[in-house]
């Protein structure tokens, strides 16, 4: 994809009535943020490329996420596959101070919360369950009717994590 692009899709995925964003504190260890469109938890997902400093920079720019991070360098920016069991891949942005390369496969928890609601950004813990657990390899992920996203509305055909109702 060309850089372009992928900033333009950021402004479609999460920008929608965004403003300025306030500095707020940088998430915890393990944290993640993502936009609310990319936001399903209890669904895996994988990292399919880790994006280089220009793009991230174009990225965070378009999307208005300059302020949103005290740090933005410390920050990676990962587009991320969602296995949602269609012909056509689920894709979407991943942001973390961690480390991840491709190849790399998680679940985020059900734990999301805004972390700028303005700015459509939910923070939530990879691998954690419904109830707070750490989410096994061998726990069933269901046949849930849908995920319901942060802001209330049903995310569709997704399916509901472990210890989830």
């Amino acid at each position: 994809m060309k850089k372009g692009a992928l900033a333009a899709g950021a402004v479609a995925l999460g920008t929608a009535g965004a403003g300025t964003a306030a500095a707020q504190d940088d998430g915890g260890s393990g944290m993640v943020v993502v936009f609310g469109d990319d936001y399903q938890p209890g669904v895996e997902y994988e990292i399919a490329s880790t994006l280089d400093q220009g793009t991230k920079d174009e990225v965070f720019e378009a999307a208005e996420l300059t302020d949103e991070f005290d740090t933005p360098d410390d920050w990676n920016l990962y587009l991320i596959n969602y296995d949602m069991g269609g012909s056509a891949p689920s894709l979407g942005y991943l942001m973390s101070e961690e480390d991840f390369s491709s190849g790399d496969s998680d679940t985020m928890g059900e734990d999301g919360s805004f972390r700028n609601a303005q700015l459509n950004l939910i923070e939530a813990t990879p691998g954690e369950s419904g109830n707070g657990d750490t989410a096994t390899e061998s726990e069933d992920n269901g046949a849930g009717a849908g995920n319901e996203s942060a802001s209330g509305s049903g995310g569709g055909a997704g399916n509901e994590s472990a210890g989830g109702n």
